[in-house]
């Protein structure tokens, strides 16, 4: 199997455009997401361990 062969999915003919630009920004928007998620637990589980820290006190 040649390189050719294996990559002859990408051109998508005419809506090749629609189509990577649409994975590409669906691919941007959940590692942005998942990025967020990840930055607003961090920040979540510090107060709450300060919260909770507080309260033992």
């Amino acid at each position: 199997m040649t390189l050719a062969e294996t990559l002859s999915f990408l051109p998508y003919g005419k809506y090749a455009l629609y189509i990577w630009l649409s994975y590409g920004i669906t691919f941007i928007l959940i590692a942005g997401l998942f990025v967020r998620a990840s930055i607003n637990y961090k920040k979540i589980r510090t107060q709450l361990k300060n919260k909770y820290a507080r309260e033992n006190d």
